[in-house]
């Protein structure tokens, strides 16, 4: 359905239960992420060295690609976690097989959803009270927090924007095209940026959007969000050309179609906070 390149785009709501410790009872010292939001927040409350895999889409921060690959996002390789010992694997509820895997193993596992904004902020409460790094956890969610409120209050003089965040569609056309929808922590930073989710009546947290909705709705922006190896400069381009065909949309004949092409940006760890910037911008623009 979405590019491999795009966790968000494969969050389920799954009930799980979880453990908060390694074998011994003691600080687990050998972690494996099998999430870029994780590998984030790691790095971000000063935990890095004690993260010894990572999957093949942690790529930030930069030195995150120099970790020991433990697989992909959907086909993670059970033998290559395992010859790692690790003391714990952090895995996301989706993960459900895997963590069903590992448990079988006797593998420690941390689950934890990333889905909205409130996940975020406990995963990093739940991190930091695992590695006893409580107080740099919560310096560093405040940092989070305290960026994403400065957007929020500067939204609060703004009028309105309406917008479509698309998450993906297939490349070099806008077949099977997903947006945000409710309950995603992209529709939060919508909302708290003084956007307004066309799609946030969906009733589905990453919708399928028709062009009709599109054409009723006609939104004040598209955000048009490719994933790094879907945003080469030609790949843009097409997109590009494919959007400006739909003269029917104010956004296209405003020149209010924005690509943003950062992987980071839509992974729900510190780097969201570039998200909520990238829009922030836009709607100033938008607003003039």
């Amino acid at each position: 359905m979405f590019s491999s390149s795009f966790p968000i785009f494969c969050l389920l709501l799954i009930n799980l239960g979880f453990l908060d410790g390694a074998r011994t009872g003691e600080i687990p010292q050998r972690l494996i992420s099998m999430s870029p939001n994780f590998t984030e927040i790691l790095y971000d409350i000063g935990a890095q060295n004690q993260l010894i895999g990572v999957t093949d889409f942690c790529r930030f921060p930069p030195e995150a690609k120099l970790k020991e690959k433990v697989g992909g996002y959907y086909n993670p390789n059970i033998e290559k976690i395992v010859s790692l010992k690790p003391d714990m694997v952090l895995l996301l509820p989706f993960h459900s097989d895997t963590i069903k895997t590992l448990q079988k193993l006797n593998i420690p596992v941390f689950i934890q959803d990333d889905s909205t904004l409130k996940d975020v902020f406990e995963s990093y409460d739940r991190l930091g009270r695992l590695l006893s790094r409580e107080k740099q956890a919560g310096a560093a969610k405040k940092r989070l927090q305290d960026g994403i409120e400065r957007i929020r209050q500067k939204a609060q003089r703004r009028k309105t924007v309406s917008i479509l965040f698309v998450v993906g569609h297939d490349a070099g056309t806008l077949r099977q095209m997903y947006a945000a929808g409710p309950r995603s922590f992209v529709d939060e930073i919508i909302t708290l940026c003084g956007g307004e989710n066309i799609m946030a009546g969906s009733g589905m947290p990453y919708p399928l959007v028709s062009k009709e909705q599109l054409i009723g709705q006609d939104p004040d922006v598209i955000v048009d969000s490719m994933p790094s190896d879907q945003s080469t400069k030609g790949m843009v381009e097409n997109a590009r050309k494919e959007w400006n065909k739909v003269t029917s949309l104010k956004a296209v004949r405003e020149h209010h179609i924005y690509y943003l092409t950062r992987d980071e940006d839509l992974v729900p760890g510190p780097t969201l906070l570039g998200l909520a910037q990238s829009l922030d911008e836009i709607f100033d623009g938008v607003s003039r």
